[in-house]
């Protein structure tokens, strides 16, 4: 299991325990934008609202708790510990402190100087992110998920490098192409280069070892690796050159193909899974995987409408981006979270007492209850959500936003309950 030395050190809890904490809170901030932007979900998503809250969901909420999870992870793949723990902390604070600054200055669009220091904190958080990580891969093997770990970080750097300078670009207007076509190449590198490849290399990692699968074949992962880093760098490198075209189907079939031998991965790991049954968790993730497939089918629709210059094009976008950050990416964390982060403080509880006495399991650690609410309101918001935005009913919109704002509570109040446990066991 996951018993390393980076998982028992108390520096690294606290580390792992902070991201996950302020990322909740962040996942509750976002539920609260989305219901005073719910009017323009049906516009153009170039919108400052828009941007305010897809920055909130890509930074605060979907990358923050990846953060956690790899300072958790990746010092039980390498066996050794965390480079530095302070770096941690110090890449947090900038992060945080940038991600404020840039979200209100997209909500207000005030593109002056608290929006260009928003940025660049945010670029300085995630250069010592990554630096942190790769000083940590260093001391030890390669390995395929340590591969996929590395190169999301790189992605992830040039994302953010690229985002900086889209900021200054609204002030200075010094790069020579549309701000929408960067803004397209800004958006992909993130999520096909920091998200996917990140999760694929995590998901590889973690769903093998709660389903307690023996039959992994690891030959998928690489190709998976190299077709989606290939499908991207077509994308990008096509894209710059000559906007959406036919080519991009091909670029964006390379990374469906990707995806499919990740999906076939754990399809095998289900099939030779050892533990039969599936709890909230896993079904989280199971959902998730549903919600990448409907973002995946919608895709050749913005490029045919896009290339016959159909207005449907920005609506299926927004429904596009929708689907990646609030369903799949959202789903996913919902889910992982809580196979992930109970595990890790009852090692901080209980590792010590195990075999001394009766002691509770890591599924006792969260409220059961809150979890079946949390996985109900979520179905609820995607059934009702996509149905409003697929016929543009304000109505029903609102309706999924709220039953949105219902998970996120749920969901930080049951990351806190885990959070602020108290050891119950008598043992010495």
């Amino acid at each position: 299991m996951m018993n390393s030395v980076g998982t028992q050190n108390p520096l690294l809890y606290k580390l792992v325990a902070g991201h996950y904490f302020v990322s909740a809170i962040c996942f509750a901030c976002l539920s609260v934008m989305l219901l005073f932007a719910a009017q323009n979900l049906s516009g153009h998503y170039f919108h400052p609202q828009l941007l305010a809250v897809t920055h909130m969901a890509a930074l605060g909420w979907g990358t923050l708790i990846i953060f956690g999870a790899v300072y958790q992870l990746l010092p039980v793949i390498l066996e050794t510990e965390l480079y530095s723990h302070r770096a941690g902390w110090i890449s947090l604070v900038l992060f945080v402190s940038g991600l404020i600054a840039l979200v209100y200055s997209f909500w207000t669009f005030q593109p002056g100087i608290h929006m260009q220091c928003g940025s660049v904190l945010l670029l300085a958080g995630i250069v010592l992110f990554g630096v942190n990580v790769f000083l940590t891969a260093k001391k030890n093997r390669d390995d395929i998920h340590q591969e996929f770990i590395i190169t999301a970080c790189i992605w992830l750097i040039a994302t953010a490098l690229l985002g900086t300078l889209l900021v200054f670009n609204f002030r200075y207007t010094f790069l020579q192409r549309d701000h929408i076509l960067f803004l397209k190449l800004h958006a992909h590198m993130g999520l096909a280069g920091w998200f996917l490849l990140l999760i694929t290399g995590v998901s590889s990692k973690l769903i093998p070892m709660f389903l307690v699968s023996g039959n992994q074949k690891s030959q998928l992962l690489s190709r998976s690796y190299y077709l989606i880093n290939a499908g991207l760098i077509l994308f990008l490198i096509d894209t710059y050159f000559s906007e959406l075209n036919m080519k991009t189907y091909a670029a964006a079939a390379i990374v469906v193909a990707g995806i499919l031998c990740w999906l076939t991965f754990v399809l095998e790991c289900f099939r030779s899974r050892m533990r039969k049954t599936i709890d909230l968790p896993i079904w989280h993730t199971l959902l998730s995987m549903v919600l990448l497939a409907a973002a995946i089918f919608i895709l050749p629709l913005i490029v045919f409408d896009h290339l016959r210059s159909d207005p449907r094009a920005v609506s299926y976008t927004t429904i596009y981006g929708s689907l990646l950050f609030m369903g799949w990416i959202s789903s996913l964390i919902l889910g992982q979270t809580f196979k992930t982060l109970p595990f890790v403080v009852w090692i901080r509880h209980y590792q010590h007492l195990a075999g001394k006495g009766p002691i509770p399991m890591p599924a006792d650690l969260y409220k059961t209850r809150w979890l079946k609410v949390q996985f109900v309101a979520f179905l609820l918001f995607t059934l009702i959500f996509y149905t409003g935005m697929f016929f543009r009913s304000a109505i029903l919109i609102n309706a999924g936003l709220g039953c949105f704002f219902i998970v996120a509570l749920t969901y930080l109040f049951n990351v806190m309950v885990v959070l602020f446990h108290k050891t119950k066991s008598k043992v010495p």
